[in-house]
C-alpha cells in the first residue's frame, strides 16, 4: 500500500518524530472534512434563520468534531514511524577508485 509522509510529530519525550499516514487514512481525513464543511454549510443555511433551532446547529456540529477527533485519532493510530535516513544509491557503497599517483624519488 502507498504511504504519504506527513508532519513531524512531538513525542512524550520531546523528540520529534516523522511518521508516515497511509493513503487510506489521508482519503478518510479528506472525505470527512468535506461532509463537515458541507453539513455545516446547509445546516446554517437552513436552521440558522429559524433562531429555536440554533441550538441544535450547535450540538450536531459538536457532534460532528467529535466524529473528526475519531477519525483523527485512527489516522495516529495507523501511522508508521518513516525512516529517519535515505536509502543510500548504489554506487555510495563502493570504495572510490583515486588514481594512484606516480613515485617520486626523495
Amino acid at each position: 500500500m502507498k504511504e504519504t509522509t506527513s508532519e513531524a510529530r512531538l513525542t512524550p519525550s520531546g523528540i520529534t518524530k516523522r511518521v508516515s499516514y497511509p493513503v487510506h487514512a489521508l482519503l478518510l481525513i479528506g472525505v470527512s472534512w468535506s461532509f463537515f464543511a458541507l453539513v455545516a454549510l446547509v445546516l446554517s443555511l437552513f436552521m440558522l434563520p429559524i433562531v429555536p433551532l440554533a441550538p441544535v446547529f450547535v450540538m450536531i456540529m459538536v457532534a460532528m468534531g467529535g466524529l473528526l477527533s475519531s477519525i483523527h485519532e485512527y489516522a495516529r493510530s495507523v501511522a508508521t514511524p518513516a525512516r529517519a535516513t535515505r536509502l543510500r544509491s548504489r554506487i555510495d557503497g563502493q570504495v572510490p577508485q583515486v588514481p594512484r599517483r606516480a613515485e617520486e624519488a626523495c
